[in-house]
This record gives structure tokens, C-alpha cells and sequence, in this order.
């Protein structure tokens, strides 16, 4: 093809009459033309002659017009619209062209720059958000306040979809629910004087009519949002989405710019073709001599080509730096030039795309080539997140592709990484499908289905259908995730770096920690976004490693947390703080990563006094980093430096910035740079993605309250159907007619909803994503385990995020996705359970935080019978280890957790323990007790008799142990009971007051915590005394009859308090305090007398045989000088009131619970009852009375038995054997305490060293 033909298929056969004219020119003049060049110097210079005659033709005066005032009439203001940020109300955040907009104030209001007074005018906004917003129109004479904006003052028009209301001073009710991403179109016919709104293109009707008009009457467009609301405006800088006919937009279109702009592209459509056909060479008809000689040796076709693309786009480049023409010219060239066109066809030709943008890239400066691709990606966004209307989603998917066929392009996908994906834009917004509107979900769902129990036939004969919908929309929306998938594995390309640039993987990485950060910091991501953001990024990097490294089982090894390969900063470890890590365990670091490596020598730099920079971070991870936020925080007054206190409350930590440190060059690490990128997975999960898991779950739990309550309305509606006769009954039944539509209609609503949920959040797809996630995080764990000391280095967001996936799977996406539907699902929760057993209480954890979280997963392993089994299946090894940590003395630890956990082992085998609320609760008429962070949370009992087994082992096979465990047991009761009734003692007081006195909540909150620590204690001697009786009565065990008779004391105490008719107990209890619900007899009564009847039981059993001699536990217990038959006859309601006066009697009876007391057990209560009378009365007859001389001064209960030495102090022997469990110092005087002897001087106790060593000696014989 040569030159001329070139010409003419570009810019058709006219191009060629300028050339024929020069050539007459050059024949008569004579001027020889034998160059190559000169004949490509000539036909170039009639292209460029060619294209000034016809772009001068379109417009006579292009650049005039760009700086023209817009004198249409009707409107006031600056040519270029948008946001008068001089007029604003309430803090905003204001994008750069300041067309988006986002509150940071409880209502702000701002307008825009140009007003209008005449005509027919109409702007769209874009929601960011779907909360309360005003939108519409206002004068400059509205008065706005961070209380009333746009709709509140005369002379104010608004609508607000979140509300469903249009307003000007009064409100009513107008338009449809609006959703983030549609599309509101704001009308204005002053002619007429009315104002419509519009939602995705679609009127919702007039919504104001005679609006004031004429002389000062100018209406500017006006928004007003609510705290974190956003949105973004097009008043004409863009074509919009939605035009009316008739309307007028108050930014003028730049029209004629639009005209050049499409002819232009035209051509250089022409040219991209020509270069695609991949000519090698051209020829050129030499006019003087015969033949065609080849000018390749001058310029080769595609040389010439690109000449005539840099002549067309030297023109066409002011243009793309105008938005309007990028939307509405330079897209759809993009997708012309795929093949794509209208249509959301995958697998478009990229090849021609990557031809422009080269060409692009070589011939436009660099602000057009940036403000052009930034226009484009901004239009992308736009388009993507509007809400779709039909189901395949077909502008998502063209907007995907389109991004994807520019990100194929190393320069333009490498730009994009690092001015506009994460900084202008947020790239997480391309990969969020966003369910369909109510009306498009309604025609997909079209019969709704929901579970009910029993089987409901009206309901169930939909299930097919439904279940059908479900997998329709799971179908289409696959096809979007496939299309995200591509896009971010382009992203992470690997191939693209050079000596002198990184790749656009190592860029992504680090954006993407940025990222991460900033979510860590606050909230930023819409949480629906993070879950889609997280399930992509997974499966991207699944593709990508199966690619590239294909080694399986996949885990991040330990290495990876210690040599400062990933940046952790601001994250904490397991081991504690980082630098102290560092200098603990510097020797294993020094064998394991050598003397040269990076972390070692900055170590060695910091701790150096001559380096400058000692003092600073111990490793390159933790350098300096800026949040950009935070830098325009605070440059507001930078004449000093910041207060840490006011940039705690900013949200700004130290340690959480941006990471300033070079990037990498070249290519990355494929396995290294792949770990990197599933660490930040998994830190994502924890911030963000888990919480969308959860938020979603109580969609399902209301509905479940719904269905309950529409079983419930068909019942009773059935009973007053059986009742003709009743003359309320009519009326009843219209009632619950009424009430079954509105739950019908509310089911259906939300039926729908959870098609959604059941497609793209709890599928199964999903599910086996996050068990695929939990297996990597519990095996990265359990290999860093296995690597000692460096399992200190862990960041502790590795043991959160294993729970957080636990928790998910078994508890929010399931019973959804049933959890039997993944592949070995018991061998993975065995693994986890595994590893909560070997590292309860691991001395390698520090970090607090992770401390608490170890034990509450525990805890919520033994709550779940699903969870459960696993716990059991773990080897004995394991069982045996986490029981004997969980049985540790109660002292210097978090207690309580632990505790708990003994609790659930023996829930359902105590006295009267099988409820899982307080049968009281369940009685209670009222409202609902709030859910509360409490040990009393209603749970299904499901006992392990296997960890039981293992308790009374661990109990029996170590006495010292036992009897330290069991001291700091019965101590922490004493502790939780005294400060419990204290607290009732201090309300009983207050109530008693004339004036009125209020109690702080978090008050009330500590004193029912305290009761319920009481009777979780309890819980577990009962379980003890049940297990392993011996640690109480065997008479071989020195501490038993000290624990027996601390423990009969602490029982006495309990009944005599809660059986009191005139206590304090009684009269907080007829009070029904909101934050006191579970304080009640029921719950403490049947612990206290499990206890008792576990303890007396053999006692009773030998009584029955004709023994009358008192055994050793009923004497501890009737000789405890506390001990009153009259509190347990109250358990059975047979107590009557010493004070006949007493009025405000609530009255207590096992038999009222007859549920949840067996009458097997009321029985052994009153068997128990008798058999204490009769030994009681027995007992009597053998007291001896003392004097008060004799009486011991500590408890004023026993007589003086023993002698301290060398100070010769004197107690009861009950006293000093329970003080010296905790202290060897005299209760007087402060001596140590060498020696207990008795009164006759036989000797009790000896600490002396000679006797400790022959005892020791003893013992191992």
C-alpha cells in the first residue's frame, strides 16, 4: 500500500486535491523530488493541511470557545458548575473537580456556583449512599443550619428516597427507596414552575407545582446529607445518564469540541487498523519513472502510520483533557476499537486497544495522557456502580471489560496502580457486585420460600421455584466475579518490571497494605464492598499460585514474620512488642537469617550511639509512613507539633502510615510476593470482610423471629375460628388476618433478600472459600508453632483471623451453607480445636488480646455441640493439656474465661442444670432482655463426659495441686459473692431513700456479673464434688477436712443471704431492676443445693442402713456455726416469715419449676431436708458450751486449738490451716510462722527445712 492509498483511506479521497495542486505546482516550477523523505515530508504536510481545513471548518474559532462566559439565558454563574464550597453548612469532604461531595456533620448543606430563574434545567446526582439526604433546589436567600437544609426553608424544594418524602417546609409522602449507586435526576421548569425528580431515568411525578417565580427568584441546585452520606453531581461536565427532552444541564456541553473529537477519532480509528493489519513495507508510485520502487529503507508503513497518529492526535490531545469529551467519545471508541460495542461480550480483542494506548502514550503529554485515562477510569466507576435493572448486568460487565482491556497495557495498568486505583478511585469498587433493586429482585424471586417448622404447605409448595431463582442469580453474578478475577490478575502482573522500574505486582502489594491500614484505622470500605474485595483477592491468588508455584498445602512459614519481608508495622505479635522480640531472641535471629541480613544490621544501627539514626525503628519495616488524611489534619496548624493525645482522638496512631520506603525494581519474588498478598488477605478479613459475615447472619435470625411470629398469629387464628360464638371473635380474626398480611408481606421482602445472601454470600463457593482460608491460617500457625521461640513473632492477627473464620463458618454462614457440605469439615475443626488445646495459656503468647482470644474460641468450641465432637476427637495428649491448664490456680490470670469453660463440661448433668436461660427468665412478662456481653447468655447445655473423665483425673492424680486450685476457687467465691450482695446492700439503700436517686447502668451491669461469677463457681464444686468427692471427705488427704469445712462455711453463707425474707437480696428482687433480670433465687439455690446433695450423699445412703453415728461431712456442716435449716427449707417453700408485718414477699418452691426440677430431684431435697433434722438434733445433745476467753478472735465461731511459733499467737485450727494456703505470716503481729503446734503442743504444722526434707524424702519412698 503506499502513501497516497494511505491518505485516502484515512481521511477519504479528498485529502488528495491538495496534493494534486502541489503537484502542478512542483511540474512547473521544475523542482526535482528524488528523496524518499521529501515525498513523505509532502504527503505528512497534506495531512496536516487537510485536517486544519476541516477542524477549522467544524468550528472557525476552537480555542475561543473554550474560554467563552455561558450566556444562555435564564442562568447566572460561571461557565464551568460545581460546588460553592464559600456557601457550605457543616463540615464536607470535597473531591478536587468538587463534584462529589461527603458529610462529616449531623446535616450539611452546600449548593452549587450558578443559579437560574428562567428556562428548564435539570442536573443528576449519583448516590454514594443510601441514608438521609435532601436534594433538589434553593435560593440564596435560604437560611441552612446543621439542623434544617435544602426542603426545610421556604423557597426550598427536596426529595429524600431514604425517607420516601419530598419537602419544602412540610413534608409529604412522594417517590420510591432509593439504593447507593442510582442515578437521581433533579428537574427545574421554571416556566412552569414545577420540579421533578427522576430515579435511573424513570419520573416519580411532579413533585411541586407553582414555585415561586420572577424578579430575585434564582434557584440553585442545593444538597443536604447526613453524617458520612456522599454523593457525587453531574451538572453538565459530563454527558448525563439520563437526559430529558427539553431540559438543559447549567453547564453547557461543550459541543463542538465533541464534533472534532469524533471525527478525529474517526481517523485515528482508521490508523490503528492499518497498523493492525501488520503491513511490513510500503511502496510509493514515483511519478518519473515506470514501476513502484520500495521506500522501506526510508520508512516502513507503520512508521508512516504513527507519523499521521501523532499529526491527529497533536490536535485531538487538548481535548481529552475535557471529561465530557473523554465519556462521551473516547469510550466508546475504546470499545469500538475491542469489539465489544454494545455488548458485554468476554473475551473481547484487546490488541487494538493496547495499538491506541501506545500511540497515546508516545504523542500526548503527559497531564493530557493522565487527565484523559483518570476521566476514563472515573466514568468506568461511575458506570459500575449503578444499580443494574436486569440481571446479567450488563454495564458492569462492559465497564470490567473495558478497564481490564486498558490494564493489559504495562504503562497505562502501571499509572493506574499508582495515581488512580487506590488514591482517585478505590479500586475495591470494581470488584462489589451489588444486588438488584426491590423491583428487580421481585421480578427475579418471583415466589418466595422460607423454612418453617413443621411444614408449612402453603409456603413449601414455592421451593423449587425459589431455590431455582437462587441459582439463576448465583449464575449471572459468577460471570461478573469471572470478569473481577481477570481484572485483579492482571493487576498482579509479574512480567512487567525492569532494572530501573518494579512490576505492577510489587506496585499492588503495597498499595494494597496502604489499604489494609487504612481500614485497620477506621471504617473507610462500605463493608459489603470488603467481603467482595476479600473473596476475589482470594481467588485471584489461588489462580495465580497454582501458575506460578503449584506446592501444596499452601502456608505462610514463619520466616516471613521475622526477616522483615512483609511490612508489619503498627501490627503486634503474639510474643509482645516487636524490638523486644528482636532483643530477646537476637541470637536464633542471628543463627537463622546470618549477621548480613537487613533486620540484623538495622539492629545493629539502632543500638549503635555514634549512628545518627540509632534510636529510631528497629527493622525497615516499621520506617516512617503518612496517612494523607491525617498530613491534611494536621497541617491546619503546623506552628507546633501535634498533641498525641488529639491525634489518638483523630484516629491516627504512629505506627499506622504510609510506607515511604523505595519500591523494589524488577520482578518480585513469585512466592514471596504471592505470601505477601494472602498476608494482607487474611489481615483483611480480620478488619473488615468478617463483619459483613456477621452483619449478614441477622437478615436470617429476623427472619426466623418473623416466621415464629406468623406461626404463631396462624394458630391463634385457628383457636378463634373455633369460636363462632364469641362476639369478639370476629374482630379478633380481621386482627390477625391484617397482622398475617403485614408478616406475609415483610417475609416476602426479606425471603427475597436472603435469595440474594444465598447466591452470593453464604453459597457454597464461598463457604469452601473460607474453609480453603481457615486450613492455610491454622496450618501457618501450627508450622510456626513447631518452630520454637519464633513462634513469638506471629502478628496476632493470624490467631484472630482463625477464629473469626471458625466462628463464620460454623455459626454465620452456616445452617445457609450447611457446614457437613465441606470436604473433611470434622478433620479441619479437629485442627483447630487441636490448636487451641496444645496453646491455652502457651507461655510464647503475651499479647493480651490474643490471651483473651484463645480462651473465648475455646469457650466457643465447648458452647457448640458442632464444635464440640472435634474437641473430643483431638488426641488425649491435647485433652490432658488443656485441662490441667484450665484447672490451674485461680490467681494472677484471667480466671473467669476459664472457669466458664469448666462450666459448659458440666452443663446438663448438675442439680436442675439442664435450662439454657434461668427457667425465671422464660417466666418474666415484659419486654426482652437486651443481649449482653454476659457468662449468663443462654446456651444449649451440651456436657462432655470425655472432658469430665479428664477433669476428675487431673483432680485426683495431683493433691497438691488440687488443693491450690480449690483454695483460689472457694477465694474467688468469697470474693465474687461478698462483692455481689455489697453492691445489693448499697441499691437496697439508695431505694430506700424519700428523693428519687438514679444507679448507673455500669453499675448494675459489675453487680449481675458478680452473681453470675457466683454461680459459675458454684456450678464447678458442684462438678468437682461430683467427680472427684475424695478432695472433700477422704480423710487421707490432710487439706480435705480445711476445704470441706471452708466449703460448708461459704454454702451456709449463701443460703443465709439469699433465703432471707428481709434481705437485701429479697427486696432488689421485687424491685425487677432492667440490668438485674438474671439476679434471682432459681439459678444460686439449685447450685448451693447440688452441692449439698453431691456432698451428703453417701452420708444419706449410710444413714438408710441403720448407722447412727454422724458422718464427717453432715458434722462440718451442722457444726458450721452459720448453718440454718430454716434457709433450706425456703428451697422448698415451707419457710414462713418470722415477721408477720413483712408485706413484699416474694415466695420460692422447687415445685413452681416443674420443667426443669425432676421430681426425682425434689425428693432427694426433702429426704436430704429429713435426714439433716434428725443428725441436727442428734448434734445437740453432744454440744459443750465455751466462754468467750476460749472463743478464736478471727472467726468468733471456733474454740482456740492452735499455736503459732515462735510468737505464740493462737487461733482455731480452721483458721490458720486456711491462712497458711495463701500466707505464712501471723495474723497479729506479721512474724513468719515457723511452726503450728496444738495446746498440748503435738505438733500441727512445721516449715522448718529439716522437717520439709525428711516429708520429701517420705513422700518419694
Amino acid at each position: 500500500m503506499n502513501m497516497a492509498e494511505i491518505l485516502r483511506n484515512v481521511f477519504g479521497p479528498g485529502v488528495l486535491a491538495e496534493e494534486s495542486a502541489a503537484k502542478d505546482t512542483r511540474d512547473r516550477g521544475k523542482l526535482p523530488e528524488k528523496s524518499g523523505y521529501a515525498r513523505v515530508v509532502r504527503y505528512l504536510g497534506t495531512a496536516n493541511d487537510y485536517m486544519k481545513m476541516v477542524l477549522s471548518g467544524e468550528n472557525e474559532s476552537a480555542s475561543s470557545s473554550m474560554v467563552e462566559e455561558d450566556a444562555r439565558p435564564g442562568r447566572i454563574g460561571p461557565r464551568i458548575v460545581r460546588f460553592d464550597v464559600s456557601t457550605h453548612h457543616g463540615l464536607f469532604i470535597v473531591s478536587p473537580d468538587r463534584l462529589s461531595v461527603n458529610s462529616q456533620s449531623n446535616f450539611s448543606t452546600m449548593r452549587a456556583n450558578v443559579g437560574l430563574f428562567a428556562g428548564k434545567w435539570m442536573y443528576e446526582l449519583q448516590l454514594g449512599s443510601k441514608g438521609v439526604m435532601q436534594v433538589g433546589w434553593g435560593t440564596a436567600q435560604c437560611k441552612f443550619s446543621q439542623e434544617s437544609g435544602v426542603g426545610d426553608t421556604i423557597n426550598s424544594y427536596a426529595y429524600d428516597g431514604n425517607r420516601v418524602r419530598r419537602w419544602n417546609v412540610t413534608t409529604h409522602k412522594y417517590g420510591e427507596p432509593w439504593l447507593s449507586g442510582d442515578i437521581i435526576g433533579c428537574a427545574l421548569d421554571l416556566d412552569q414552575g414545577d420540579v421533578e425528580f427522576y430515579r435511573n431515568g424513570r419520573s416519580m411525578g411532579k413533585a411541586f407545582g407553582g414555585i415561586c417565580t420572577g424578579a430575585g427568584m434564582a434557584y440553585f441546585p442545593t444538597v443536604s446529607l447526613a453524617f458520612t452520606e456522599n454523593l457525587t453531581a453531574n451538572f453538565g461536565s459530563t454527558p448525563l445518564r439520563y437526559p430529558v427532552q427539553g431540559y438543559e444541564t447549567p453547564q453547557a456541553s461543550p459541543a463542538d469540541q465533541v464534533s472534532k473529537a469524533i471525527l478525529m477519532f474517526e481517523w485515528l480509528r482508521k490508523v490503528i487498523l492499518l497498523i493492525d493489519n501488520g503491513r511490513e513495507s510500503m511502496v510509493e508510485d514515483d511519478d518519473d519513472e515506470e514501476g513502484k520502487v520500495p521506500f522501506s529503507e526510508t520508512m516502513s508503513c507503520n512508521a508512516f502510520l504513527a507519523s499521521l497518529a501523532r499529526a491527529i492526535l497533536k490536535n485531538l490531545g487538548p481535548l481529552l483533557a475535557i471529561p465530557y469529551v473523554t465519556e462521551a467519545v473516547f469510550v466508546r471508541f475504546l470499545r469500538e476499537l475491542s469489539g465489544a460495542g454494545e455488548s458485554p461480550a468476554k473475551g473481547a480483542d484487546s490488541s487494538r486497544v493496547r495499538i491506541c494506548l501506545d500511540l497515546l502514550w508516545t504523542f500526548l503529554e503527559d497531564e493530557e495522557m493522565k487527565s484523559c485515562l483518570e476521566s476514563t477510569v472515573v466514568y468506568l466507576l461511575s458506570s459500575f456502580r449503578h444499580v443494574s435493572l436486569q440481571l446479567e448486568y450488563p454495564d458492569q460487565c462492559r465497564s470490567l471489560i473495558l478497564l481490564t482491556n486498558l490494564c493489559q497495557h504495562t504503562a497505562t495498568r502501571q499509572h493506574l496502580l499508582q495515581h488512580i486505583l487506590f488514591d482517585r478511585v478505590r479500586f475495591a469498587n470494581f470488584v462489589h457486585v451489588k444486588p438488584l433493586d426491590e423491583s428487580g429482585l421481585a421480578e427475579v424471586v418471583g415466589s418466595t420460600w422460607w423454612e418453617t417448622d413443621p411444614v408449612d404447605g402453603a409456603v413449601e409448595v414455592n421451593r423449587k421455584q425459589y431455590l431455582h431463582a437462587c441459582d439463576r442469580i448465583k449464575s449471572a453474578i459468577s460471570e461478573v466475579e469471572a470478569l473481577q478475577v481477570e481484572l485483579l490478575v492482571t493487576l498482579l502482573d509479574n512480567n512487567d518490571g525492569t532494572p530501573y522500574s518494579p512490576t505492577s505486582r510489587t506496585i499492588f502489594l503495597k498499595k494494597f497494605r496502604r489499604f489494609v491500614q487504612e481500614n485497620l484505622i477506621s471504617s473507610r470500605t462500605p463493608l459489603p464492598i470488603t467481603l467482595c474485595c476479600f473473596h476475589r483477592l482470594l481467588v485471584a491468588f489461588r489462580v495465580l499460585w497454582d501458575a506460578e508455584i503449584a506446592s501444596h498445602p499452601v502456608y505462610v512459614p514463619c520466616r516471613a514474620f521475622y526477616d522483615a519481608s512483609i511490612n508489619f508495622a503498627g501490627i503486634d505479635r503474639l510474643g509482645g512488642v516487636l524490638s523486644h522480640l528482636n532483643k530477646t531472641y537476637k541470637n536464633e535471629l542471628l543463627h537463622l537469617l546470618g549477621p548480613e541480613h537487613e533486620v540484623l544490621v538495622a539492629m545493629e544501627q539502632a543500638q549503635d550511639p555514634s549512628n545518627p539514626f540509632s534510636g529510631g525503628p528497629a527493622r525497615l519495616g516499621e520506617l516512617p509512613l503518612a496517612i494523607p488524611a491525617f498530613a491534611r489534619m494536621v497541617t491546619v496548624n503546623s506552628s507546633g507539633p501535634a498533641s498525641p493525645m488529639i491525634l489518638e482522638r483523630l484516629g491516627y496512631f504512629p505506627y499506622s502510615r504510609e510506607d515511604r520506603t523505595p519500591l523494589r525494581l524488577g520482578p518480585a519474588n513469585p512466592a514471596m510476593s504471592l505470601l505477601e498478598l494472602l498476608d494482607g488477605i487474611i489481615l483483611f478479613y480480620h478488619v473488615a470482610a468478617k463483619r459483613q459475615i456477621a452483619k449478614v447472619a441477622s437478615l436470617r435470625e429476623s427472619m426466623a423471629e418473623y416466621i415464629t411470629a406468623m406461626a404463631e398469629v396462624k394458630a391463634r387464628l385457628e383457636i378463634t375460628k373455633k369460636q363462632p360464638k364469641d362476639p369478639d371473635a370476629a374482630a379478633m380474626n380481621r386482627e390477625l388476618a391484617r397482622t398475617m398480611v403485614v408478616f406475609d408481606t415483610k417475609l416476602a421482602e426479606q425471603a427475597r433478600h436472603m435469595a440474594w445472601v444465598r447466591a452470593a454470600v453464604y453459597s457454597k463457593e464461598k463457604q469452601a472459600q473460607l474453609a480453603w482460608l481457615l486450613r492455610v491460617v491454622t496450618l501457618t500457625l501450627t508450622s510456626a508453632s513447631e518452630e520454637g521461640n519464633m513462634f513469638s513473632f506471629v502478628p496476632d492477627f493470624y490467631l484472630e483471623a482463625m477464629t473469626d473464620l471458625s466462628v463464620g463458618i460454623r455459626n454465620h454462614v452456616h445452617p445457609t451453607a450447611p457446614i457437613e457440605d465441606i470436604p473433611e469439615y470434622q478433620e479441619m475443626l479437629v485442627e483447630v480445636a487441636r490448636f487451641l488445646c496444645d496453646h491455652f495459656l502457651d507461655p510464647r503468647i503475651i499479647h493480651a488480646n490474643a490471651k483473651d482470644t484463645l480462651i473465648l474460641t475455646l469457650a466457643g468450641y465447648v458452647s457448640n455441640s458442632l464444635t464440640l465432637g472435634p474437641l473430643e476427637r483431638v488426641p488425649i495428649e491435647s485433652r490432658v493439656k488443656v485441662v490441667n491448664s484450665l484447672l490451674r490456680p485461680y490467681e494472677n490470670r484471667a480466671w473467669a474465661q476459664s472457669n466458664w469453660v469448666l462450666v459448659r463440661f458440666w452443663q446438663g448433668c448438675g442439680f436442675a442444670f439442664r435450662y439454657e436461660k434461668s427457667p425465671h427468665l422464660a417466666k418474666k412478662i415484659g419486654p426482652k432482655m437486651l443481649q449482653q456481653e454476659s457468662i449468663s447468655q443462654p446456651i444449649k447445655p451440651c456436657p462432655s463426659l470425655i472432658y469430665q473423665a479428664h477433669v476428675r483425673d487431673a483432680l485426683l492424680s495431683n493433691p497438691t495441686t488440687t488443693t491450690q486450685f480449690l483454695n483460689s476457687l472457694l477465694n474467688q467465691l468469697n470474693w465474687a459473692f461478698s462483692e455481689f450482695i455489697g453492691m445489693l446492700q448499697e441499691i437496697q439503700n439508695v431505694s430506700s431513700r424519700p428523693e428519687r436517686v438514679l444507679i448507673e447502668s455500669r453499675q448494675l451491669k459489675i453487680c449481675a456479673t458478680c452473681f453470675d461469677l457466683a454461680i459459675s463457681l458454684l456450678r464447678v464444686l458442684e462438678m468437682i464434688a461430683t467427680l472427684a468427692p475424695g478432695v472433700f471427705t477422704d480423710d487421707s488427704q490432710a487439706s480435705s477436712e480445711n476445704l470441706l469445712a471452708r466449703l460448708c462455711q461459704l454454702l451456709c453463707q449463701i443460703l443465709n443471704r439469699v433465703s432471707s425474707q428481709s434481705g437485701c437480696f429479697q427486696h432488689v428482687v421485687l424491685l425487677d431492676i432492667p440490668d438485674l433480670e438474671t439476679v434471682d433465687h432459681f439459678p444460686i439455690l439449685t447450685a448451693v443445693v447440688g452441692i449439698l446433695l453431691i456432698l451428703l450423699k453417701e452420708d444419706v445412703s449410710t444413714f438408710k442402713t441403720g448407722r447412727r453415728e454422724i458422718p464427717k461431712v453432715t458434722r462440718a456442716l451442722l457444726t458450721e456455726p452459720s448453718f440454718q435449716i430454716g434457709s433450706l427449707y425456703f428451697i422448698l417453700g415451707d419457710l414462713k416469715p418470722k415477721n408477720q408485718k413483712i408485706k413484699n414477699i416474694k415466695p420460692f418452691c422447687l415445685q413452681n419449676y416443674k420443667e426443669d426440677v425432676t421430681e426425682q430431684e425434689i425428693n432427694s431435697v426433702r429426704e436430704m431436708l429429713r435426714y439433716l433434722d434428725l443428725n441436727r438434733t442428734m448434734l445437740t445433745e453432744t454440744k459443750v458450751l465455751t466462754d468467750d476467753e476460749n472463743i478464736c478472735t478471727i472467726c468468733y465461731a471456733y474454740t482456740i486449738s492452735a499455736t503459732f511459733k515462735p510468737c505464740n499467737h493462737r487461733s482455731c485450727r480452721a483458721c490458720i490451716a486456711h491462712h497458711l494456703l495463701n500466707s505464712r505470716e501471723c495474723f497479729f503481729c506479721k512474724a513468719t510462722i515457723n511452726q503450728v503446734t496444738d495446746l498440748e503442743g503435738e505438733l500441727l504444722h512445721d516449715f522448718t527445712s529439716d522437717y520439709l526434707l525428711e516429708k520429701i524424702t517420705t513422700d518419694r519412698s
